[in-house]
């Protein structure tokens, strides 16, 4: 009887290793989501910056019902597929992620920062689960081929086609030096780019008011592709446009930005005197002072009063307030905005810009930094650099437009610290 218990144990645990063979042997800590629901449906392609949507791809040869799965992202709200959706034969479906609930439209949006999406079928189990990182506006994040385990950021999108003939290095990013040129200064453009596998040449192309682009062959040095503007001459002031093109061995082409030429950076040589204009007094922590009613209800936001010392209105239309000096093109005040003469003019530092002209999109902070008002060529008008901040309190000029700040007890938003 003992040797037959110790035959049957032998055999039972030699099944359970084979299993465990077969299905990796890997323990909860190592594995990743597995495609359980529904074998050869894929996430072959996310879009999350300007249009969001979800790709899927079936891989196999019969189309696949998919009513009732559940799509969500790292929110805690998910979406229900209608019922009849399907993916054909061999063939893609895409779910816009458009917050607009209704038929493959889902009930959120999709994180241009990055985040997860998975996709489960009616009984809960996941389909597929993928991870995405920041993406641009005209870049996807996706399979290649369509239906491996191959992902990249591509500087195509390929909405509801195959991925593989789309796949284009990314550009990441775009750098500038100097942010704000003066009058007869070469400018140095630096791309960094993504999926360069089979990269095959990378151009800036400029063009000085309005003229054809000029091309220039951009050169890796370190980490960045790199190519120079030239002076444009002594006194010489316009706007300058450029962009920059990547190119792939397979001819997928990408640019920065997305939808070149017809969107592109630009920046002003520009030689006016610069206005009359100082920072005046900022509000960096209320809670019962000065409330901001555009909303409709009584916020406390942060604040920041601008000064006009000179005997004229002036227009503030395409200057710009930032509370990082060394990003002056961060909030762009609207057209039609003016400070009459020896006037105030407050604008409200608190993410807002639905609630009107004079809501910027940065808020302060208590523990202090700095704010700026810049020029509508990125040259600096008026800055200061504050400290930590106390509640309902204050920190303006002691008199307007001075150089000696103070702590006020009671602010004076929109009217003279004096």
């Amino acid at each position: 009887m003992m040797a037959k218990n110790f035959v049957r144990l032998a055999v039972v645990c030699s099944a359970l290793c084979t299993l465990l063979m077969f299905n990796g042997c890997s323990s909860d800590e190592d594995k990743e989501p597995n495609i359980t629901a529904a074998e050869g449906l894929f996430i072959n392609e996310i879009s999350a910056s300007g249009d969001d949507w979800v790709e899927l791809y079936n891989s196999t040869g019969s189309q696949k019902d998919i009513s009732g799965y559940r799509i969500q992202d790292d929110g805690d709200v998910d979406y229900e597929l209608p019922d009849g959706t399907t993916v054909p034969a061999n063939g893609f479906l895409v779910i816009y992620c458009d917050d607009t609930n209704t038929g493959l439209h889902t009930n959120f949006k999709l994180s241009s920062g990055g985040e997860t999406v998975t996709l489960k079928n009616s009984s809960g189990e996941i389909a597929e689960a993928v991870t995405y990182p920041k993406l641009d506006n005209g870049q996807s994040y996706g399979r290649y081929p369509d239906g491996s385990d191959n992902f990249a950021i591509s500087g195509n999108t390929s909405q509801g086609s195959s991925n593989d003939e789309a796949n284009a290095p990314a550009i990441t990013t775009i750098l500038r030096t100097p942010t704000v040129p003066a009058l007869n200064q070469e400018v140095t453009i630096q791309a960094e780019l993504t999926n360069t596998d089979q990269l095959s040449t990378v151009k800036l192309y400029y063009s000085f008011e309005g003229a054809d682009y000029t091309s220039a062959a951009m050169t890796k040095v370190g980490n960045y592709y790199t190519a120079i503007i030239p002076a444009q001459g002594a006194g010489v002031t316009g706007t300058m446009n450029y962009y920059v093109e990547a190119k792939s061995t397979t001819g997928a082409v990408s640019y920065k930005p997305f939808d070149a030429p017809a969107d592109s950076y630009h920046y002003l040589l520009n030689n006016d005197a610069l206005p009359a204009l100082h920072v005046n007094e900022i509000m960096a922590s209320s809670t019962t002072c000065c409330p901001d009613d555009d909303g409709g209800v009584d916020e406390f936001d942060d604040w920041i009063e601008i000064y006009n010392s000179s005997a004229s209105a002036i227009d503030l239309s395409g200057m710009y307030l930032s509370d990082d000096l060394s990003d002056p093109f961060k909030s762009k005040i609207p057209n039609g905005v003016t400070i009459p003469a020896g006037g105030f003019l407050l604008f409200w530092a608190d993410e807002q810009g639905s609630q009107g002209p004079l809501h910027m999109n940065f808020k302060l902070s208590k523990s202090g930094e700095s704010v700026g008002l810049f020029y509508i060529d990125g040259r600096k008008i008026s800055s200061k650099d504050f400290g930590a901040q106390d509640d309902n309190k204050s920190f303006g000029a002691f008199v307007d437009g001075g150089s000696t700040w103070q702590q006020f007890t009671s602010p004076t938003p929109g009217a003279s610290n004096n």
